[in-house]
């Protein structure tokens, strides 16, 4: 790097150095940067640029600028308390004090590389609690956006039109379940009852078909001892070998008395036993008595 710098006297002053000068030239070398040669002769980078017609900062290798450090520039005072200028960086005032970056945020509070001019920094570790915190305050900002956060996550409240549709909705669907659940029921009942009929016309089936073989077995009888002992019962008892007279009296196919019964070697009751039993019971007895212990029906044997 090449300087030509025309310099006056330095005088030190309650412990802080002054630099003054009437002008200054410099020849821009590989890898310079206006921030860098602002530093290194006490100006800002807005003075080089103003004083060399500058409207960026780009400059080149070989380009010779005009440098003039009339604006005093503090160094450090004894307290260890650094003033920050326009156009400072946290890693130029970390190169001047032999310290570094991340020293400089510790001793500051600073969470990030941002500065603002006219603030102080701690440039020692003596002078923390003397250094002024110089981060911008960001709680209101913080504040307004977790309301408006909290704004745009509130559910929307729905309108009372939409709140009257959803609630007629409501009762036209609690309407139609109920109707699904009484023709659920109605379908049941229909089923039960239908069952109850098949159950009832199997049983009487069943009484039928016991009532013919019945007879059958009766008129088997009646065939081998040469009585029709099948029309007998069929006008005594309708064929039925379990019915009782409503009196109580007189039991099963041959209407027999309890008495009659036993006295023909019967057991129970006539009703309780076989028809082909009952018959037999009655075969003994007309061979006793003939037709005479029925007087209305004995002439069908």
């Amino acid at each position: 790097m090449k300087k030509v710098l025309s310099v006056g006297a330095a005088i030190a002053v309650s412990g802080t150095l002054a630099y003054s000068a009437e002008a200054a030239s410099h020849t821009v070398d590989k890898g310079d940067t206006l921030s860098q040669i602002a530093h290194e002769n006490n100006t800002t980078v807005d003075a080089i640029k103003a004083e060399n017609n500058l409207s960026s900062n780009l400059i080149l290798p070989g380009q010779v600028l005009e440098v003039s450090n009339e604006e005093n520039t503090e160094a450090p005072a004894e307290d260890g308390v650094y003033k920050i200028k326009s156009g400072d960086t946290l890693f130029e005032i970390a190169q001047q004090f032999g310290v570094t970056v991340s020293d400089l945020k510790a001793w500051n509070n600073l969470s990030s590389d941002l500065i603002f001019a006219g603030k102080t920094l701690a440039v020692s570790g003596n002078s923390v609690e003397q250094a002024p915190v110089v981060e911008a305050p960001q709680v209101e900002e913080t504040q307004e956006v977790q309301q408006t956060e909290q704004v745009n996550q509130a559910p929307a409240q729905p309108s009372e039109e939409v709140q009257e549709q959803r609630a007629a909705e409501q009762a036209a669907q609690e309407q139609r379940a109920a109707e699904q659940a009484a023709q659920e029921q109605r379908a049941a009942e229909q089923a039960a009852a239908e069952q109850r009929a098949a159950e009832q016309a199997a049983q009487e089936r069943e009484q039928r078909n016991q009532a013919q073989a019945q007879n059958q077995s009766t008129s088997t009888s009646s065939n081998a001892s040469g009585q029709n002992w099948g029309a007998l019962a069929q006008c005594e008892s309708s064929g039925n070998a379990s019915v009782v007279s409503s009196n109580g009296l007189y039991h099963g196919l041959y209407q027999f008395d309890v008495q009659t019964w036993r006295s023909v070697g019967g057991s129970g009751l006539p009703s309780q036993a076989s028809p082909a039993e009952q018959t037999k019971r009655a075969q003994i007895l007309f061979d006793q008595r003939g037709s005479q212990p029925w007087p209305v029906c004995g002439s069908r044997l």
